[in-house]
Formats: structure tokens, C-alpha cells, sequence
């Protein structure tokens, strides 16, 4: 493997469904011409309606996340097959957006989307896609996701999501101290609404207490299109619709959110103070994914904690081919890819991709690509230099 070619106009595509209703969707894109997809098990996050329940855990139902690198020629179809097949107009059936890729290398083995193979043509022409979306993605210690998602719903956020990751960078310089210190982080993601974006960014960051050290960091990513249908609460009575569904259809009623009263969080007398506090602060980043079979994370890792990354989270994916074997009861025989995501600024990305290039040049490994997302703001203990 030499060579390594750049791309434009693609985004990078995430479905969030059910467990039972993933494999239907799989199949039903690829018989259309996608060549493949990324899965990653997840779980949802659902409060219940009464009182005493505050007091119990929350809910967890069974989620999957799908992940496709697509054309933007294409991106539109794609997901409005997956709108359509999955459902996702119904409420709870789940979500699905768009994040623009600002930069994308592949390497030329990598099997990319390429334009022309996807024959998917909807027919239906009343799926519309939201605009004005935003992606909230905490990295927090394992176990504490909890206090985090329902500060989320209560200040207005659909049902987060919530994945696995492992954490690397602080602990892998504390020697021994490392011990102290656990790999396993959850990583909570949550759609919401540009005028939402401030309370549920606020009340995530200040549940996680990210202005600590040692709790992880929030940011944001902007999403170009999507439409999000997650449940947040389970509701022991029967109701002709839920309390996001009547917001939703106010805000379609009068073509904005500007109806809506001032932000929740105002009578908190302490997410004044908190929202106060800049500490911590960074604007302007991107986030950088580094793609590759998983018994090649360990070594690229390696490379970049030696080149003085602040720190990176590693994620298992499952690579989903069309044309992939099945065994005898039907299920598809998926290889295992790794998904490295560090936060940088922008003029610290070339030199990591060359240091990366030539690691995997002299290893050999096989298809591995890069790409990297705006992050307009990012909060953690210490500003990210």
C-alpha cells in the first residue's frame, strides 16, 4: 500500500435505530448499491414519568449505530431510504444526520463510496430534513453517563446515546499512577435543536462537571441535515402524544422556536455561575478520525501519543459488506475496524497525517482512512492548546 488520495464533497452519514430494526435497514441499502457500512452497539437513555422514578436507574433500551462515508450527491437518498425502511417519522423509531467532511484521505485500498453504484430513488416527497441541528458528544468515566443523560433530557434534549470507547493520553503518562486511572469512558451523544443548544450543553457540562479535571469534555459538532425521533421518556399512561411531540409540532405550526420560554436552566442558581465560567474553554478545532482494521489501532496510537496528542478515544466498529459471507442461521460475518478520534487545531493535522501515512507504509496495514469534522466549541478542564 503506497499511495493516499484526497476527497471533497463527502459526509459522513450516522443512523441511531433499535436493535431489531438495524439488520432490515442493512439490507434493504445495500441491495440498493451501498458497498458497506460501520456498526457499533449502543444503548438508548429513557427517564420515566413519575416522581419516585427519579430515584431509579434509567432505562436502556438496545441501539445500533450505523455509519456510511458517502457522496453528497448521495447523502439525501441514502437517508431518506433509511427514513423510509426504518420508520423514523414514528416516534422513538430513532435518528438519522449528516456531519459535512471538511477533510477526507483515503488510502487507495480503502473501499470507499464512489458515485454512480447507489440506485436508491425516493419516491416519497414529504421527508424533510431539519437544518439547523447540532451534535453534543461527552466523553465521560465509565458508570457516569447516568447523571449526565438525565441533566440532558431535563433541559430538553430527545433520548441520548450512548456508546464505549476507551481513553487514551493522561493516563498513559502517569507511570504507575496509570493503574488509578480506567481506559474504559462512555461517550453520550445527543441531536438538538440550535436553539437548544446552550441549555443542553450547559446542563451536560455541568453534570459531568467537565470544569474538573480528570471528567472528560464536551464539544459540539454542526450537522448539515437530519431528523431525530429518540424517545426520553417512558410514559406508564397511555397519552395521545408526548410532550416532544407537542413542542415539535409547535415549532412546525409557527416555522421557528422562538415560542419557546427562556432556557430552563435560568432558575438554577448555579448554571449562572457555570455558564459564567470560560475555563476550559476552546473554539475552532476539529475533530480528526483515524479508520483501520482494529489490530492496527494499537500501533497508530502508539504513533500518535509519541507525536504529544493531547489525548484520543478509541472506538470498535464492525465493517458491513454486501458482500460479505453468512453463516448457516443467516447472520453476517462482519471484519473488526477501530476508529481513533483526537480533537486538534487545524495546523496540527498535516504533520499527524504525514507521521500516520508513513507508519502505515511501513507496516503495510491495510485500509485505513482519515477524516475530520468543524468543533465550534469544546469545554474541558484546561483549554486545549
Amino acid at each position: 500500500m503506497e499511495g493516499f488520495s484526497r476527497y471533497e464533497n463527502y459526509s459522513f452519514v450516522t443512523a441511531i435505530l433499535p436493535r431489531e430494526s438495524t439488520g432490515r435497514v442493512l439490507e434493504e441499502v445495500m441491495a440498493s448499491g451501498a458497498a458497506h457500512a460501520m456498526t457499533m452497539n449502543a444503548r438508548g437513555s429513557l427517564i420515566q414519568d413519575r416522581w419516585y422514578h427519579s430515584l431509579l436507574p434509567t432505562l436502556s433500551p438496545e441501539q445500533e449505530m450505523i455509519f456510511f462515508l458517502v457522496p453528497n450527491s448521495e447523502a439525501d437518498h441514502l437517508m431518506e431510504q433509511i427514513v423510509m425502511v426504518g420508520k423514523l417519522r414514528t416516534y422513538g423509531a430513532g435518528s438519522i444526520y449528516a456531519m459535512p467532511c471538511l477533510d477526507l484521505v483515503c488510502a487507495e485500498d480503502y473501499p470507499l463510496w464512489t458515485p454512480g453504484n447507489y440506485t436508491f430513488v425516493s419516491e416519497s416527497f414529504d421527508i424533510v430534513f431539519k437544518r439547523d441541528l447540532v451534535a453534543l458528544i461527552h466523553i465521560t468515566d465509565r458508570n457516569s453517563a447516568e447523571t449526565i443523560t438525565r441533566a440532558a433530557i431535563k433541559a430538553g434534549a430527545q433520548g441520548p446515546t450512548i456508546t464505549y470507547v476507551r481513553g487514551f493520553g493522561l493516563r498513559d503518562r502517569l507511570g504507575l499512577l496509570r493503574i488509578t486511572k480506567n481506559h474504559e469512558k462512555e461517550l453520550i451523544t445527543v441531536v438538538v435543536d440550535q436553539y437548544d443548544v446552550d441549555a443542553v450543553f450547559q446542563a451536560m457540562a455541568q453534570a459531568g462537571r467537565v470544569d474538573q479535571p480528570g471528567r472528560g469534555l464536551i464539544y459540539q459538532v454542526p450537522i448539515s441535515k437530519g431528523l431525530t425521533n429518540l424517545a426520553s421518556v417512558f410514559q406508564a399512561r397511555k397519552h395521545s402524544a408526548s410532550i416532544q411531540q407537542i413542542v415539535r409540532a409547535i415549532d412546525e405550526m409557527q416555522g421557528n422556536a422562538n415560542w419557546r420560554a427562556k432556557q430552563l436552566l435560568i432558575h438554577d442558581p448555579k448554571a449562572r455561575d457555570f455558564e459564567g465560567n470560560t475555563r476550559g474553554i476552546s473554539r475552532n478545532l476539529r475533530v480528526l478520525n483515524v479508520v483501520s482494521h482494529r489490530k492496527d489501532t494499537e500501533v497508530l496510537l502508539n504513533r500518535l501519543l509519541e507525536n504529544n496528542v493531547p489525548g484520543a478515544s478509541l472506538s470498535n466498529w464492525r465493517f458491513a459488506e454486501a458482500t460479505a459471507e453468512h453463516t448457516q442461521g443467516g447472520l453476517r460475518i462482519n471484519r473488526e475496524f477501530g476508529c481513533i478520534m483526537l480533537i486538534l487545531h487545524a495546523n496540527a493535522i498535516p504533520p499527524l497525517l504525514e507521521v500516520l501515512q508513513e507508519t502505515i507504509r511501513e507496516r503495510k496495514m491495510k485500509e485505513t482512512c482519515f477524516f475530520t469534522h468543524e468543533i465550534p466549541l469544546v469545554k474541558t478542564f484546561t483549554k486545549l492548546s
